[in-house]
């Protein structure tokens, strides 16, 4: 018996000692593993800051990432990205598209503009190129509850919201209420990022992939902070903007020792050169043949990305043929850090004769950059991990985002009036936008003005209706003047951009000062306007563009009112030529011989006695300038205190309408009032 309960003892004892072992070693695997985590935890750095994250060489992306996870406010990493040197645009398109929420876009879109009011088209644009973007209709429908901002009404269906175009409405609505006078130019921007260039011609770097580096390529040929030269053999761009980019295939650091003559000559930017091969056994029509079809485009012939602001691109024309960078549509595209969506787009103007060069640089660089520029831009924001597209060609598809980004435009500008009744600036908004672009046969856009369209306005005392641009005098544009007055119904302040001399002062007609702008200028300047007496008449105009306009086949109008009416009294249709940076003067038919001598074009419809405004207009032909003639004709019909569009009824996981609550029935919630 004894025999038989110490083997009992001894199996349990046997057991419980295995228990007890598996425990110790369970116990020993969970201090093992705690232990390790908090080695992990001492050892992880923690977060400081946006600038502690960019000086220890993290880029902008990351660090905003970090932000993000960290639960940074989207618009305080706008502002300390862009404190530490991070350009604007990046900035702000950079934290909307990490933060995502349709709150955080709209705040990093105010922030941008509070920081660059002058940049507000660019900041716009950013935010409208963005895909994914979650300002989709609900979201516009979940924050309308919590903000006095645009408030759609669904009962009548004018357009959808996609979520492509919600994005660059939820832009233009925060920006438009720091800068109002610049609804028009963010509208364009807007228009012209949804309707981009068709065509790739060239490109560095691979768009929607971040470089393992913080640039691409390696050793000496790498983007960042080098300048790189284009192999004089190459002879064509790359028009893949998405396959995989080595720059070593086509480029060279021009820190390389080189022997060739040519090498060493393309060096200096704005002197390129090039040799392309051809196969011997190719007879001599077909290399000809196949030498103008590589040749057809341009190509990107230098890069340069150097400290600061000394960003430069050089492009080269390898063709027999001038190449006219606005009529052929030709944009620079700058994609940020691993992104699939511009941040910048760039309009090219001006011509690239054959076998010639063409500069692009950022407006703050370096005076030897400077220097030999054709286009200076404000921004040309890219660092070695961003893709830079050169595209060219009219996009022909339709602008979807119109109607809804003009409707957002149009609710922002107005949503301080609380009463129903139509503001008087929401009232010129919308007849300055059917001014425009009234005439679906002649759709034409202001270049510049001079007076004031009143347009019928009761508001206005009859003394202020019967005032005329000026009484016997002539003004003269401050010779700094970069950009034309596109308000053309706004008051008119002569000593804002103008000098006041005597009523036949015409000694300086023909002759405006060449001084540079800060950046290129738009188009053509009023530069001069000489009432005169006993018909001496005339209208100087100045072309601050990079290339000659020939009004024969770019037509522009001269609108002459004498009255308040809507309509102008005379259209002077231009004939003619104006060279770059060249002046060209209009003149009254019967004015002194001194003053025709002076002219490049007379008539007689030229009467500015008692005149109220001279408007210049472009016919334009741009595909995006389009969608004007349907905004002109939709804003038309429209009440003008209430604009109005359907919401998409998708389901926003966000804090929309649920499944239940279809946001276009009126009757159970769905609505939502105009602040109107």
């Amino acid at each position: 018996m004894s025999m038989y309960f110490t083997l009992l003892w001894y199996i349990g004892a046997s057991k419980l000692a295995a228990i007890w072992d598996k425990r110790f070693k369970l116990m020993k695997l969970l201090i093992l593993f705690f232990g390790v985590l908090g080695v992990h935890y001492t050892n992880a750095t923690p977060y400081v800051s946006i600038k502690d994250d960019l000086n220890n060489g993290l880029l902008p992306v990351e660090a905003a990432k970090n932000a993000y996870n960290n639960k940074e406010l989207a618009q305080e990493v706008v502002q300390q990205l862009v404190d530490n040197n991070v350009d604007v645009i990046k900035a702000v398109q950079t934290v909307a598209k990490q933060w995502s929420s349709c709150e955080d876009t709209y705040s990093s879109v105010r922030k941008g503009v509070q920081i660059a009011p002058a940049r507000a088209d660019e900041v716009v644009a950013a935010i409208a190129t963005m895909r994914g973007c979650s300002c989709n209709a609900q979201s516009f429908w979940a924050r309308s509850r919590l903000e006095n901002r645009l408030r759609p009404r669904v009962q009548k269906a004018l357009v959808e919201i996609s979520s492509s175009c919600s994005c660059a409405s939820a832009g233009i609505e925060a920006a438009i209420e720091l800068v109002p006078n610049k609804a028009e130019d963010m509208i364009d921007a807007v228009l012209r990022a949804k309707n981009r260039a068709k065509t790739t011609t060239d490109s560095i770097g691979q768009i929607g992939k971040l470089p393992e580096k913080q640039y691409w390529g390696a050793r000496q040929v790498a983007t960042k902070d080098n300048n790189l030269v284009r192999k004089v053999k190459t002879c064509k761009g790359d028009h893949n903007e998405q396959d995989e980019f080595d720059p070593a295939t086509s480029w060279v650091s021009i820190n390389d020792e080189n022997s060739s003559e040519i090498f060493n000559f393309n060096k200096v930017l704005g002197q390129h050169k090039f040799i392309c091969q051809r196969e011997d056994s190719i007879d001599a029509n077909t290399k000809e043949q196949k030498n103008e079809e590589e040749n057809n485009k341009l190509i990107i012939s230098q890069y340069v990305e150097g400290q600061g602001s000394n960003q430069a691109l050089e492009l080269y024309n390898g063709t027999d043929k001038t190449i006219d960078l606005l009529a052929d549509n030709y944009q620079v595209e700058v994609y940020f850090h691993g992104y699939d969506f511009p941040g910048t787009i760039t309009q090219l103007k001006g011509l690239i004769e054959p076998k010639s060069t063409y500069i692009i640089t950022d407006a703050n660089a370096a005076m030897d950059i400077l220097s030999v520029a054709n286009q200076k831009v404000s921004g040309l924001v890219f660092k070695g991990a961003d893709a830079v597209v050169l595209k060219s060609g009219i996009n022909s598809t339709p602008c979807q985002c119109a109607v809804s980004t003009v409707a957002a435009a149009i609710n922002k500008v107005d949503s301080k009036n609380s009463s129903n009744e139509t503001s008087e600036t929401k009232e010129d908004f919308i007849q300055r936008i059917e001014q425009h672009y009234k005439n679906p046969n002649i759709q034409t856009t202001v270049v510049d003005s001079i007076g004031r369209i009143l347009l019928n306005n009761e508001s206005l005392s009859s003394e202020a209706k019967d005032r005329p641009i000026i009484v016997d005098k002539t003004l003269r544009r401050f010779d700094n003047t970069c950009t034309g007055d596109r308000i053309e119904m706004d008051e008119f302040i002569s000593d804002k951009q103008w000098t006041t001399y005597l009523v036949d002062d015409i000694e300086d007609s023909g002759n405006f000062s060449r001084q540079d702008c800060f950046t290129s200028r738009k188009d053509l300047l009023i530069t001069e306007y000489v009432e005169g007496t006993d018909n001496n008449s005339s209208i100087e105009l100045f072309n601050g563009t990079a290339r000659p306009i020939n009004f024969d086949e770019e037509q522009y109008i001269l609108e002459v009112y004498n009255d308040d009416d809507k309509n102008p009294e005379y259209e002077i249709y231009l004939t003619g030529q104006i060279n770059a940076n060249g002046v060209f003067v209009i003149s009254n038919n019967k004015a002194a011989e001194n003053l025709k001598l002076k002219s490049n074009q007379l008539t007689d419809e030229l009467l500015l006695e008692n005149t109220r405004a001279v408007v210049l207009k472009k016919v334009v032909l741009p595909a995006y300038q389009s969608c004007y003639a349907d905004i002109a004709n939709w804003l038309i019909k429209l009440p003008k205190q209430n604009i109005t569009y359907i919401l998409s009824p998708i389901l926003d996981p966000g804090g929309g309408p649920q499944t239940d609550d279809d946001p276009r029935d009126g009757d159970d919630g769905g609505e939502l009032a105009s602040p109107n």
